[in-house]
């Protein structure tokens, strides 16, 4: 083939792609610069703060262990950012302030978890706390999913706060497993302390009345027969604690004794519950 015939075909392809390009370019379509990846992007990083506040009470903080915090991509699950709330509880007066529903909880000294998680645009996530870690038996987990914002885009801080309900129940007497050597019958006192999940005290000087809860032990003797004994608030306590509800129960015979304490917040609907055992000779 002649050398002129085939700079001529050259010369064609050459102005068929200029041509295409062009027309892409008129059409609003993306052309690729040469070298240049179609599917690169510049992450862009978000900052996030995450609180954890008792249902009607404080912020968790740690002085009750405070929360683990955890953020995952809420389509791929993959994890963005972990670790735990670290500070206090929030204003002394938290529980008195008065708030409309569109005015944000103030969060000065509140426990918080801040991180910066880096995205390539709005990215939603699912972020779960759980805790209080000071209080195991008592824990909850609770989860709430969020659009984050880069900052260039509207986002700001990108603030979540989590709401824990529920109460804290610790059975102090008898203790889980309780062995005594006195053979039945025999009298078994019961003591549990209750508060809230941000460890807030229960207690006739504080914002938590008694009279808002109703504290009960549930016992199931060796045969399976149940009895329901209402515990009261002990004005009494040892070293004048608060959050202390007591009674006591005549055991009647030799064996495994199961309890269960259950704790009702009559005004926002909190409940806990504690278990333990006892064995008798």
């Amino acid at each position: 083939m002649p050398k002129t015939i085939v700079f001529l075909a050259i010369a064609v392809c050459l102005l068929a792609v200029g041509t295409a390009g062009l027309a892409g370019l008129s059409a609003g379509l993306p052309v690729p610069e040469s070298g240049a990846d179609p599917q690169a992007t510049s992450a862009m990083p978000v900052k996030v703060a995450v609180l954890a506040i008792a249902s009607s009470g404080k912020f968790v903080g740690d002085d009750i262990g405070g929360t683990m915090i955890s953020i995952r991509d809420a389509q791929t699950q993959e994890l963005l950012a972990a670790g735990r709330t670290r500070g206090g509880s929030g204003m002394p007066d938290l529980p008195d302030i008065e708030l409309t529903r569109l005015e944000p909880i103030p969060t000065e000294g509140a426990a918080v978890f801040e991180t910066t998680v880096m995205v390539d645009g709005p990215r939603l996530v699912e972020v779960t706390g759980y805790g209080p870690l000071a209080a195991q038996g008592a824990a909850v987990r609770v989860s709430t999913t969020k659009w984050l914002l880069p900052t260039g885009q509207g986002g700001g801080e990108n603030r979540v706060l989590l709401h824990f309900p529920g109460l804290i129940v610790q059975i102090l007497s008898p203790p889980t497993h309780f062995l005594p050597a006195t053979a039945a019958p025999l009298r078994i006192p019961f003591r549990a302390n209750v508060t809230m999940m941000c460890g807030c005290p229960v207690g006739p000087e504080y914002p938590w009345r008694p009279e808002d809860y109703q504290v009960t032990a549930l016992i199931t003797e060796p045969s399976g027969t149940r009895h329901e004994l209402p515990l009261q608030y002990d004005l009494d306590a040892p070293d004048k604690a608060p959050s202390q509800f007591v009674g006591s129960w005549i055991a009647p015979t030799a064996g495994v004794y199961e309890a269960v304490v259950t704790a009702y917040q009559r005004s926002y609907d909190n409940t806990g519950v504690d278990h333990v055992t006892f064995i008798l000779p």
